[in-house]
């Protein structure tokens, strides 16, 4: 034993001094491999094409190794060949795969690395996996022929060609032409490929220009570009005719006309060339219907057309049916002379039905103006075609009665699809004249056709004597407002005589600050003790001081025109409340008042002290329930439920302040506003929206059951994403989860950089993929794929508390969230002030968020101004029963009650159908709003009224009392701009 003992010893010497022994693999430095993604998900992907993905290969050790190449074991699978690389510690190098699917179906295998990397296995192999599927793409082309018609030698002729991807994947299309003729057809978009988008459409310009007699026939081929894919032809004719003759347009669409009302459009005709031609006037073709008509055509001396002359047809389209027409032509008889050619035709189209452009309100009525005063009010010209228009040729005429004045001159103003513009039209009676009328004409052009509209204009002279009247407040106080927020508080004039007074009206007067904004009101005889409200909004966009004046003007000879002086703060604190206004809405004085909740939180790190508490301006009927003991100490990180109650005592509108005084000399102000009234029955009335821009945010419950369903989530976004591509929305598409604290770790790590805490940050924090989606954003399938697997890490699920964070200060207003370490975290540029906000929950638990679910649902209407158009919530979660879902850990019912109040969509989380479920909440959140929500519960749902425009609307719609929403029938929304008026018996 001690021979040996010292043979050891012996040997470990000859080791320290370094002959011929080697340090053992126990301590030497390791290399491992590591790829970014850890699993190549290509996805959905067309028959055919080829779809690109890039691993990123790293070296997650600290000794160098050597990356020899990489092979797939799917024959559909290819790695872009590279040279053998080294890869030393902390480095890494991407390797470009490419997936072209031969057919149908799902399809999984592995990409093998081959190195010399630790981590390898015996055979110096380490495995990635790679998924796809194989999916058919589908191209559909309703026209299957192209008549370009007779066309003058040298000359272009353009017709349009629709094509539609009605496939599950984006697909590369191609449009070629072939046939004898073919090189007299073109388009801007052959020869090369371009992508279409699931469900998305492109119109193709296709080009005739003949330059030989006769008629020409050729073949338009769209196929997918993909070698197995089959194309589909379109067959194109068109004829060259040989006249110097310029026919401008050579086709006329009048767009859609109401019923009983003529558009027209003219036509023009030059002879180019430099002898004269025939002229045998025009005739009217295929005019099934008698639609069509020519308003005036000229005769010409010797029937010739002369050398450089022009001649002006003017045609009419009066339709007496709903729908497009049938197309009629309009033969120009024209033609060089002695000969028999024929001449070129022009087509007609146009749709009957109701106006696209709507005047509202008709009549326009003043009411009562006050002899020796005037009145201005608006007339709105909403456009709801499908293209911009222009208001020109603005006439006002005065047939009895006084001075009707159109505000602004005349002008021609562009109207683009969905808007509106004000016409202001101001009224001064005659003395001693009684009622006056005029009549508001504007003509519309609407691409090359012209319509007229009508709106008839009344009001009545009265003389008054001086009105006795009281400004309440003199001064508009907002007090300190966070940057962001806004406190909506009124500015009244008050009848406090004995006799009527006449009010011309009540607005912002020029040159106040843009943090204030109000709507103007219009003219109106007060009673004695009656009151007219300015309601005004400060929402300061910085810090610091706001002031402006509103302004009135009442009948009085030497003091009638009050002003009211406004004044506000920004301020940015650890202090707030929220819902900075509370908007009780109507509420019948026999029905007993109404409650809703404010929070106050201090998040300052040290204590607050609150002095006082106070209601300022129509304060009699609203009643405050707090806490505190004045002056009462907030401890840091606190948080305080206060409750206001609503009890009208008279018929009118209420606006009052309560203050929260801090001993800053400057108090924090909530708007509280509310309107009594008498009547038994309620009329809610909403303007459909264009959905030209929408912001939709997904939360995601990070949980450790979720795993599959943030799978199928992300592999199916392009079916969410087919309402958006076919209206052509605008889009900001966000994740955040359900972790509000960062997960305690275990079994499982999420990824981003949050640990799971993203409190409402946009995953993932750690800005490795795009973290706000849009129509420009690169390969969004794929990017939204990666935002949704949030990992599987967390437990307790706070989605509705997360949604309020991500929308809320300080994240909604900054790049980086000042209070964690990682940069460029914050959620800025997401929630826009003119777009929709859809938010999508998806989650197997119950929501265990802190605040009631009013109080959430308070906020959202908050950051849209109360409009419940512009809000929707829909969630993917629990049933309320599971025993048709029993993946599902219990009912999400504080999200299915959120989605209801709102007229959301609910599905379920156990959703057979991943793709059908994603598209019902596509159309919910980009399509046109169908459900509308009432702001009171009918007495009795058989006697409720709905109007679009003024018609009554009968069927197309139903009544849901879970939801206690109107909703229409799929196809039967109300366009943009329509204007929809809701009554119903209430009761209380």
């Amino acid at each position: 034993m001690v021979g040996l003992r010292w043979v050891c010893v012996a040997a470990c010497v000859l080791a320290l001094v370094g002959v011929g022994c080697e340090r053992s693999s126990a301590q030497r430095a390791q290399s491992g491999l590591g790829a970014s993604p850890e699993k190549l998900e290509f996805g959905l992907s067309a028959v055919g094409v080829t779809k690109t993905m890039k691993v990123r290969l790293s070296n997650r050790g600290r000794a160098p190794f050597t990356v020899h190449g990489a092979t797939a074991t799917l024959p559909n699978v290819e790695v872009v060949p590279f040279q053998a690389f080294e890869l030393k510690a902390g480095g890494e190098q991407e390797v470009e795969v490419r997936f072209t699917p031969d057919v149908e179906g799902a399809v999984e295998g592995m990409l093998q690395v081959l190195t010399d990397a630790d981590n390898a296995d015996k055979d110096g192999v380490t495995p990635v996996g790679v998924t796809g599927q194989g999916v058919k793409v589908l191209l559909e082309v309703p026209v299957r022929s192209l008549d370009f018609g007779n066309v003058e030698l040298g000359r272009v002729e353009v017709r349009e060609l629709l094509v539609r991807n009605t496939a599950q994947v984006e697909s590369p299309v191609r449009l070629d032409f072939d046939g004898v003729d073919a090189d007299e057809f073109g388009s801007s978009d052959s020869g090369a490929s371009f992508v279409l988008a699931p469900g998305q459409e492109r119109r193709l310009s296709l080009s005739f220009s003949p330059d030989r007699l006769g008629a020409a026939t050729a073949q338009a081929r769209v196929r997918v570009e993909c070698p197995s894919c089959e194309p589909i032809v379109v067959s194109l004719q068109g004829t060259g005719i040989a006249t110097k003759l310029e026919v401008t347009p050579l086709r006329v669409d009048f767009g859609r006309v109401a019923l009983g009302a003529t558009a027209e459009e003219r036509i023009t005709v030059r002879n180019l060339g430099s002898e004269p031609m025939a002229y045998g006037g025009v005739k009217l073709l295929d005019n099934g219907g008698n639609f069509f008509r020519v308003v005036s055509a000229p005769t010409l001396p010797g029937n010739l057309l002369a050398s450089g002359a022009v001649v002006e047809i003017r045609v009419a389209f009066s339709p007496t049916v709903n729908g497009p027409v049938r197309e009629a032509r309009l033969e120009l008889d024209v033609r060089p002379v002695g000969t028999t050619n024929p001449g070129p035709k022009v087509s007609l189209a146009g749709e009957g039905g109701a106006s696209c452009v709507v005047l509202q309100p008709d009549p326009l009525d003043f009411g009562v103006v006050a002899e020796g005063m005037n009145a201005t009010r608006d007339v709105q010209v909403i456009n709801r075609c499908r293209v911009d228009v222009l208001l020109s040729d603005l006439k006002l005429t005065t047939k009895k009665g006084g001075y009707f004045m159109l505000t602004t001159a005349p002008a021609s103003l562009p109207i683009p699809a969905g808007q509106s513009a004000a016409v202001p039209i101001t009224f001064m009676p005659r003395a001693g004249a009684g009622a006056g009328e005029a009549e508001l004409a504007v003509k519309i052009l609407n691409g090359r056709s012209t319509s007229t509209e009508v709106v008839k204009v009344v009001g009545s002279g009265k003389v008054f004597t001086p009105c006795q009247y009281k400004v309440e407040p003199a001064t508009l106080e907002f007090g300190s407002v966070p940057v962001g927020s806004e406190v909506t508080l009124g500015a009244s004039i008050r009848n406090v005589g004995t006799t009527e007074c006449y009010m011309a009206g009540m607005q912002l007067a020029e040159g106040s600050d843009a943090a204030f904004t109000a709507d103007k009101t219009g003219n109106k005889v007060l009673q004695p003790g009656q009151r007219a409200v300015l309601l005004v909004r400060f929402k300061p966009g910085a810090e610091g001081e706001f002031s402006g004046i509103a302004e009135g003007w009442v009948n009085h000879p030497t003091a009638g025109h009050p002003v009211v002086s406004l004044h506000g703060r920004g301020v940015q604190g650890c202090f707030s409340v929220q819902p900075t206004n509370l908007d009780f809405g109507t509420t019948r004085l026999s029905c007993g008042p109404r409650e809703r909740d404010l929070v106050v939180y201090n998040k300052c790190p040290g204590p607050t002290v609150l002095m006082g508490l106070g209601l300022e301006g129509d304060a009699t009927d609203f009643t405050v329930t707090h806490p505190f003991m004045f002056p009462a100490t907030l401890a840091a990180g606190s948080q305080y439920h206060l409750k206001v109650k609503y009890e009208p005592q008279s018929d009118g509108e209420d606006a009052a302040a309560l203050r929260f005084d801090l001993g800053t000399g400057s108090p924090y102000t909530v708007g509280l506003l509310g309107k009594g009234v008498l009547k038994n029955d309620q009329t809610d009335e909403f303007v459909q929206q264009s959905q030209a821009k929408v912001d939709v945010l997904f939360v995601v419950d990070n949980s450790g059951s979720m795993m599959d369903e943030q799978q199928n989530l992300g592999s199916n976004f392009s079916s969410f994403l087919t309402h958006a591509a076919a209206a052509g929305v605008d889009y900001h598409i966000a994740v955040t989860t359900t972790g509000i604290e960062r997960s305690s770790g275990g079994w499982a790590v999420c990824p981003g950089g949050a640990e799971g805490g993203e409190s409402g940050r946009f995953f993932p924090a750690d800005n490795s993929s795009p973290r706000i989606i849009t129509p420009a954003t690169p390969s969004a399938e794929s990017v939204f794929a990666y935002n949704t697997n949030v990992g599987v890490c967390h437990w307790n699920e706070q989605g509705l508390e997360a949604m309020y964070r991500a929308l809320s200060d300080p994240l909604v207003f900054n790049v980086d969230d000042p209070r964690t370490p990682l940069p460029m975290d914050g959620n800025a540029g997401f929630l826009r002030e003119d777009a929709k906000l859809a938010v999508i929950a998806i989650s197997d638990e119950e929501d265990f968020s802190p605040q009631p679910e009013s109080f959430y649902e308070t906020f959202l209407l908050g950051l849209k101004g109360e409009d419940h158009s512009k809000v929707i919530f829909s969630a993917i979660v629990g049933p309320n029963d599971l025993s048709t879902c029993p993946r599902a850990s219990s009912s999400g019912s504080r999200y299915i009650q959120l989605a209801q109040n709102t007229g959301g969509v609910v599905e379920s989380i156990c959703t057979p159908n991943w793709a059908d479920s994603l598209e019902r909440l596509s159309e919910s959140a980009f399509g046109l709003n169908r459900a509308f929500p009432l702001s009171e519960k009918p007495s009795d749902p058989t006697r409720i009224e709905v109007k679009v425009d003024g018609v009554e609307v009968t069927t197309g719609w139903t009544y849901d009392p879970v939801s206690n929403t109107v909703i229409f029938n799929t196809g039967a929304a109300p366009a943009p701009g329509a204007a929809v008026e809701i009554t119903y018996p209430v009761s209380c």
